[in-house]
Order: C-alpha cells, then sequence, then structure tokens
C-alpha cells in the first residue's frame, strides 16, 4: 500500500503540470467566433479574441510607441489560420485617436450564404496585450 502513495503522488503532479499554461495562445472556438460576428455579441468576441492575445505584449521601439505593429498582423494571421470560415484583414493601426488608441480589423463570415462584415477594434495599448473593445458594421 505505501508503494502506491508516491505513485499516486506522480500521476497528481503530472496531471497538474499538464493543465499547465504552456505559453502559446488557445485555440479558437471558430463557430463560437463566427456566431459572435454574426450577432455582434461582444462577449463571445472579448473571450475569443483573447485566447489569441495572451502572449501579445507591447514592444515598443522608436518606429513603433504602441508597441504592436507586429502584433495585429499576428492577431489577423491566427485568425485566419485557425477558422477557414471566417476572414480578417487590417484596416488600420493605432488610427482611432483615443487614449489609448485603438486599432480596427474587418471581419468577415457566411451566415447563410450571406457574407456577413464587421468591424472589430482593438485596444492598442502601450502597457498592455492587445485587447477587444467593441464590435460595430
Amino acid at each position: 500500500m505505501r508503494r502506491s502513495i508516491p505513485i499516486v503522488g506522480l500521476i497528481l503532479l503530472s496531471t497538474i503540470l499538464s493543465c499547465e499554461n504552456s505559453g502559446e495562445p488557445e485555440q479558437l472556438n471558430c463557430d463560437n467566433f463566427a456566431e459572435g460576428i454574426i450577432r455582434q455579441d461582444q462577449d463571445i468576441l472579448s473571450k475569443e479574441i483573447s485566447k489569441l492575445v495572451t502572449d501579445l505584449e507591447p514592444n515598443l521601439s522608436t518606429d513603433d510607441k504602441f508597441g504592436h505593429k507586429n502584433n495585429l498582423p499576428l492577431l489577423v494571421e491566427r485568425i485566419n489560420s485557425q477558422c477557414s470560415n471566417i476572414e480578417s484583414e487590417i484596416i488600420c493601426y493605432a488610427c482611432i485617436e483615443t487614449n489609448p488608441p485603438q486599432s480596427e480589423i474587418k471581419v468577415s463570415t457566411d451566415s447563410s450564404v450571406i457574407q456577413i462584415s464587421r468591424i472589430i477594434d482593438i485596444l492598442t495599448s502601450s502597457e498592455k496585450n492587445l485587447t477587444f473593445i467593441r464590435i460595430h458594421n
């Protein structure tokens, strides 16, 4: 019986360690993401986009005072590569003059053979990761 305790402990430790975040962004739930686009559901989109930006920290430089010039294209590439039913593209980087500024990406998906296109505003803060703000037409 005493030998089973260390084995159980090792199994438990292995399980806990395998559940830790590996630093890699989570996969999008593409069906949820498309539904969020179609319904303009802020909660769904915030949850799904947050999966993709966990590692997109600002990297300030002399030519990028907000630090996300390389992160925004990476976010768009992640959406496009993970979801074949969604197309995304950058409209502008740090172009909405709020404090901090916001960027915009266009997302499109099909809804019953109708192409739905929306604009997603992304907070482009020099102090934190990219953050979903809102979706609009």
